[in-house]
């Protein structure tokens, strides 16, 4: 199967397209730093006609943590309604019926702790990560418009947890609780500094997905597409989750280094828990991640050393 991935050059991106090319799909990589901005309506679709796919798999969003979304809502928030309404106009506009979209799980309702497919739309996102929240619900959004004007075309969406592993973002300002963890940890070991400060309490609950284990379930949905209806959710993760303040210990571990924490408890929690229900994922796929959080932390922890030296 041809399949185009949008943000190949990113970080699931890098994981997911050898992968889909060792299963035997022809697969075209597309992003910005390849040259295609998919905010260019016309640039986008013309890659699509001169490409002609059978399945986009969109990987692309403008991201960061907590912070990072603090400090650029706007551009957050117009990057990824762009993005998002371009990809779903593109895709049909050229004839492309199959999306495999990559969803992340802040567009469950804040109030919720642990999510269900069926919950989707039962409250608000949660306010700290509305900016980059509400355009990837509004995708969906977009998605059934068109599957209502077209009855042959069919996105499906697969929600995840946060994800980590080699080639993860590792700036504090841009990176997930992990990445940002375990850069300070890193560092902290290599200047000698005998502690670390953590923002907020550390005892937000968090559900972790190593990237390589997120690509392979992109891989098995790709290969089960016709088993799923038109504008199908599905929960991709490992159904579990830990503290910040645990989090912050494993990495320790894994890392060697002595140190302590402490914790800046001015600074925001944002939700309390988040961790995805995976029942349909364990049935439909006959799948679920198997890589421990220990295990890949210290996957990580080796990439991280090696390629920062």
């Amino acid at each position: 199967m041809k399949i185009v991935v949008t943000g190949g050059t990113g970080f699931l991106g890098k994981a997911l397209v050898p992968k889909l090319r060792a299963a035997g799909h022809e697969v075209v990589s597309c992003s910005r730093g390849e040259g295609i901005d998919i905010r260019d309506f016309e640039k986008f679709k013309s890659f699509l006609d001169s490409e002609k796919p059978e399945l986009v798999v969109h990987c692309a969003a403008h991201v960061g943590g907590i912070g990072y979304n603090a400090l650029y809502p706007v551009e957050i928030f117009e990057d990824n309604v762009h993005i998002g309404l371009n990809l779903i106009k593109a895709c049909h506009a050229s004839g492309v019926k199959k999306v495999l979209n990559v969803v992340p799980n802040c567009v469950y309702p804040g109030k919720l702790g642990e999510y269900e497919e069926s919950l989707l739309w039962e409250g608000a996102v949660h306010e700290s990560i509305l900016s980059y929240a509400m355009p990837r619900r509004l995708l969906w959004g977009a998605c059934l418009s068109y599957c209502k004007q077209d009855a042959d075309f069919k996105p499906v969406h697969l929600i995840f947890p946060n994800m980590y592993g080699p080639h993860d973002h590792f700036e504090p300002i841009r990176s997930h609780a992990l990445g940002a963890l375990l850069k300070k940890i890193m560092e902290a070991q290599d200047t000698g500094d005998a502690t670390i400060e953590i923002w907020g309490s550390g005892k937000p609950i968090r559900e972790w997905l190593y990237v390589e284990d997120g690509a392979d379930s992109i891989i098995r949905s790709v290969e089960q597409f016709d088993s799923f209806t038109a504008n199908e959710v599905m929960n991709i993760g490992v159904t579990k989750g830990v503290s910040i303040s645990e989090l912050a210990e494993m990495i320790k571990s894994a890392a060697g280094w002595s140190g302590s924490f402490t914790y800046a408890r001015d600074k925001p929690d944002g939700a309390m828990k988040k961790i995805l229900i995976g029942e349909k994922m364990k049935k439909l796929l006959n799948w679920e991640p198997p890589t421990s959080l220990p295990d890949g932390i210290a996957e990580t922890v080796a990439w991280y050393r090696k390629t920062f030296n």
